[in-house]
């Protein structure tokens, strides 16, 4: 177990300091092969959490690793280690959320498992009910799961004040992360923008590749882009490109968790600068690929983000259609409020059957 991890530590650092991600991987599975006959101790459990959180997700599907997680934890409570296997838990349940996993079965798992967290593992909790606030946030309901840290934490606001108190970046990270993402899915993108920048300054001393920093890009690269179409400033812009620019690159490492991203990030990219056609075509892509994936929640943003371009270059058939869309794999998906929104928003008239039509629009031009 003790030179697997070596194994993995020196994989990281191939990747993290050299970029060479393939080579990486190739460490990553020679630990994992030491693993296949080692004892089921201590750092068995924790190697196997580096291997799957840090080196062996790229270039796999993300279920795939998630599942692998799943098997971590159980095995850390078989043979004792509570601590790693809440955290692989928490690791777990986090990368089913950003999967697109229906929000109501996410919700009952977190409602199960919080309390455990809590008590093996009180930092993997903290960083859970951030996404449990988000999971009842899209859902339309308050979090009341506070509860699991017995009055000494009582809300996201005395979390937040814990973190920075002891000086604990990866939380406060995570704190404003959760922020960000609730104001994008609200559409505030000067919101968002605001804590995407606070999250950015306590992400520097999280080394190395990570998928929550890879969403986190993704998100603020549409987010720069819709800015910079509202006339916020050609600084949106270029920041629109630095996080396509790091996307890109990623792509080749982890098409499976990044490929989506990025062409939902070119579509309004293309939509900045004009180009009608390509942008179009990048919408639709997005659209495929999310769809491909499983991802019903990122093939509704897709189909929303479209719905507002077309809707700013008065293509209006068109656009109710992507807006129906829309809804409907909100819907899916279980966000409640966010169909919600978008149904308001656009005046959805719901039919017989569940799914949505145009009664009128509201016609917005992004510039």
């Amino acid at each position: 177990g003790e030179s697997a991890l070596s194994f993995c530590y020196f994989g990281y650092l191939k990747m993290w300091l050299e970029d060479d991600y393939e080579e990486g991987r190739r460490w990553g599975t020679m630990a994992l092969k030491i693993l296949e006959r080692a004892e089921h101790r201590s750092p068995f459990i924790r190697t196997r959490i580096m291997l799957y959180m840090l080196i062996l997700v790229w270039g796999r599907p993300l279920r795939e690793s998630s599942r692998e997680m799943f098997k971590t934890y159980e095995l850390g409570m078989k043979f004792g280690d509570v601590a790693s296997a809440s955290l692989a838990l928490s690791v777990q349940l986090r990368w089913l959320l950003f999967e697109g996993d229906k929000l109501s079965s996410l919700q009952g798992k977190y409602n199960y498992y919080l309390k455990q967290l809590a008590k093996f593992n009180k930092e993997a909790a903290k960083v859970s009910i951030l996404d449990k606030i988000n999971i009842d946030f899209l859902i339309g309901v308050p979090c009341e799961s506070f509860s699991i840290f017995d009055g000494m934490i009582w809300d996201e606001t005395s979390l937040l004040a814990d973190a920075l108190s002891k000086k604990n970046r990866g939380l406060v990270y995570a704190v404003y992360l959760r922020r960000f993402f609730a104001a994008f899915w609200m559409c505030n993108y000067s919101e968002a923008s605001k804590w995407s920048k606070l999250a950015f300054s306590y992400s520097k001393n999280i080394s190395g590749p990570q998928v929550m920093k890879i969403l986190h890009a993704g998100t603020m690269g549409i987010t720069a882009f819709q800015l910079y179409r509202e006339g916020k400033g050609e600084v949106y812009f270029n920041e629109g490109k630095e996080m396509l620019n790091e996307l890109e690159r990623l792509l080749e490492h982890s098409e499976h968790i990044v490929k989506n991203k990025v062409l939902l990030v070119q579509a309004e990219h293309y939509a900045s600068i004009c180009e009608v056609e390509k942008a179009k075509e990048a919408y639709e892509a997005s659209v495929r690929s999310a769809r491909n994936y499983g991802r019903i929640n990122e093939q509704a943003l897709a189909y929303e983000l479209q719905g507002k371009y077309l809707s700013s270059i008065v293509e209006i058939p068109e656009s109710e259609r992507a807006y129906r869309n829309a809804y409907n794999c909100y819907m899916s998906w279980g966000a409640l409020m966010k169909a919600k929104q978008i149904q308001e928003d656009h005046n959805l008239a719901l039919v017989a059957d569940g799914t949505t039509e145009i009664s009128s629009m509201k016609h917005v031009r992004d510039w």
